[in-house]
């Protein structure tokens, strides 16, 4: 989260694009930057299983420890610290600033020393050392789920007692294409038991400022011999990075022009393209129609949900990278791609040429829902500075174009919507919201701040809220907010968990990057903190019709996040739900729409559907939802 004053962050530090919209990448350029460092002391544990991260929607991730995001679309990645100046002084800065502003004021700096050696070791494109302990070296490196990456030849450290630098082997390729929940959830487990075992054996380790140096002397020896243009800098911004990482999962380093970048991609932009949502799951070495835009090229083409891109343009695209695909899609408006696709119930494949057009992707849409009189719909990709501005535009349209009347319900979608600013998610609740505590933010040294509920301008709607695993942060805010109020019902799928506030740092010396620290825990209106347990649905409803619930990737799954405090409460409201739940079954549309048109262009959504119905249950269902849980 980020309060616009002090910069505070409230954006999960992991990236889950699900899909990426043909026009932009989907990706925010300072996740992509993170991403390909995430290594450190999970290093080796969460590459193996990259994929089985990936829920059933198709999350993009990394086969390889050497896969660098592209910021634009294309196969090069975008060299945010080209022009940054960073030395052993800066490092130094960010120490400081951990010891001055992190929310733990106990930090654990031989942690931070190795962490920051460990990622200063693989800061050379074409040279990597993994440091490891010895003792973890000798029970691992043989390991099956290594895949290959220990069994190069190991280095000892002048001065250094207990660790190797071992030369990062190639990855035996993962042959297996799909994985059930339940290899997925072993795979989870023995990532848990690795990290056990690694940091047991780093707690035998003596490792400290005098250790580190020694290994930073180590890379410029031997990483400047093995490559001419190592770069000494990129050591020091790797080694700060690490420090960072050693924190938790949501403290890093970030270029200005990273944060400016993932900034622009969340707020409103045009882009030249398709207008198309793709995904790439589990089960296929190509990329999927996950759902064509309204509106779009890609719809007036024919393209069809669930399509198989099979080639762009006469290439096969076998086994690329969805950013990749996108790439060879885009192109100049009023300009022809031709996708040669796989189409269920067509035997062969089907070409679709479609005309490039400008695309316009909108941090805040919305519309009124088919099949339902006077229900709305407003979706939140991300909360910026615009977000509330543009949500109170989009409902007052939609007010009017819902008739004299105005609307009977509004379904607000902050599936996928990973957070933003901290004043946007209060100012988004409080428009739901006539009193009651939106949200507390307990800072460092125990003071708790406590962000109150105005009766001013206040829409009284019936409000139904979408969320999933990818809603983190702002989103959980005010998911809780409006649930534990009492003030509507929330459905989907549980939220990601990241119940943690982190801070843009502006360095003393330098303004082109930032030092991102958490500095604090947000806790819901009834006091419980949302940190691993995240918001459980009011009630659970799967993507797909009698689906199953995707397994997911939340704060939980990460090898050192912060803390849960407490437990999941139960739900208060679950004898009114029921009552809903029956009224739906008798009188919800949502499957009846689905039955007539099985195979529709656009994705059918479920979820959505069924939010619809439930507001429509609501105004007719006797009862009320319980506050202040």
């Amino acid at each position: 989260m980020i309060r616009d004053d002090k910069k505070l962050l409230l954006r999960m530090g992991v990236s889950l694009l699900v899909a990426m919209v043909l026009g932009s990448c989907g990706i925010g350029a300072a996740d992509a930057e993170s991403n390909a460092s995430l290594i450190g002391e999970e290093l080796a544990s969460s590459q193996p299983y990259a994929l089985f991260a990936a829920n059933r929607e198709g999350l993009a991730t990394s086969g390889s420890l050497d896969l660098k995001l592209a910021a634009d679309d294309s196969d090069e990645p975008k060299d945010y610290w080209g022009s940054v100046r960073f030395t052993r002084t800066n490092f130094d800065e960010v120490r400081r600033f951990v010891q001055m502003h992190y929310i733990d004021p106990n930090v654990d700096e031989r942690h931070g020393y190795r962490q920051a050696a460990v990622f200063a070791l693989q800061s050379d494109e074409k040279y990597r050392l993994v440091l490891v302990p010895k003792g973890f070296h000798k029970a691992r490196k043989d390991h099956k789920d290594e895949r290959g990456l220990l069994k190069g030849k190991a280095h000892t450290i002048p001065g250094v007692a207990g660790v190797v630098a071992v030369e990062e082997g190639k990855l035996e390729e993962d042959k297996k294409k799909r994985y059930s929940d339940d290899e997925i959830r072993d795979a989870r487990n023995r990532r848990k038991a690795r990290w056990k075992l690694l940091t047991d054996e780093w707690k035998k380790v003596r490792f400290g400022l005098k250790e580190f140096e020694r290994v930073m002397d180590f890379a410029r020896l031997n990483l400047g011999k093995k490559n001419p243009k190592w770069s000494e800098k990129r050591a020091w911004i790797s080694a700060s990075r690490g420090f960072l990482f050693s924190l938790d999962h949501h403290s890093d380093l970030i270029s200005k022009a990273a944060w400016d970048d993932s900034v622009a991609e969340t707020t409103d932009a045009s882009f030249e393209g398709i207008g198309a949502i793709l995904t790439r799951r589990q089960d296929s070495d190509y990329t999927i129609v996950e759902s064509p835009i309204e509106g779009q090229p890609a719809v007036k083409a024919g393209l069809r949900a669930g399509d198989i891109i099979m080639k762009v343009d006469g290439v096969d695209i076998r086994n690329w990278l969805l950013n990749k695909v996108v790439g060879k899609i885009r192109g100049k408006k009023a300009t022809k791609v031709v996708l040669t696709v796989s189409r269920e119930g067509t035997s062969g494949t089907v070409e679709v040429p479609i005309i490039r057009a400008r695309i316009d992707i909108k941090n805040v849409s919305g519309r009124l829902v088919s099949g339902h009189n006077g229900i709305g719909y407003i979706k939140l990709t991300g909360f910026v500075s615009t977000t509330t501005s543009e949500m109170v535009r989009i409902f007052n349209e939609l007010q009017k174009k819902a008739g004299s009347k105005g609307l009977k319900g509004l379904v607000l979608d902050l599936r996928r919507n990973s957070g933003g600013l901290l004043n946007q998610g209060i100012q988004v609740a409080d428009r739901f919201l006539n009193d009651g505590i939106i949200v507390s933010v307990k800072q460092r040294g125990g003071s708790m701040e406590h962000e109150r509920a105005t009766s001013s301008d206040t829409w009284k709607v019936p409000v139904v809220v979408l969320v999933n695993d990818g809603a983190a942060s702002a989103s959980e805010i005010v998911a809780s907010a409006i649930q534990e109020n009492g003030r509507g019902l929330v459905i989907g799928d549980r939220t990601f968990g990241k119940a943690s506030v982190q801070t843009l740092f502006n360095p003393f010396m330098q303004d082109d990057y930032y030092i991102k620290l958490t500095v604090a825990r947000y806790y819901s209106p009834s006091g419980r903190t949302l940190q691993v347990h995240g918001v459980t649905p009011d009630m659970l409803v799967p993507p797909e019709i009698d689906g199953e619930m995707p397994l997911g990737f939340r704060e939980e799954d990460l090898s050192h996040h912060l803390s849960a405090i407490g437990g999941r409460e139960n739900n208060p409201n679950k004898k009114y739900v029921a009552r809903i739940e029956t009224c739906v079954q008798k009188a919800g549309k949502a499957r009846g729409i689905h039955k007539n048109n099985p195979n529709p262009a656009i994705k059918f959504d479920y979820q959505l559907m069924y939010g619809a119905d439930v507001l429509a249950c609501m105004r007719t269902t006797p009862g009320r939802m319980v506050k202040d849980r």
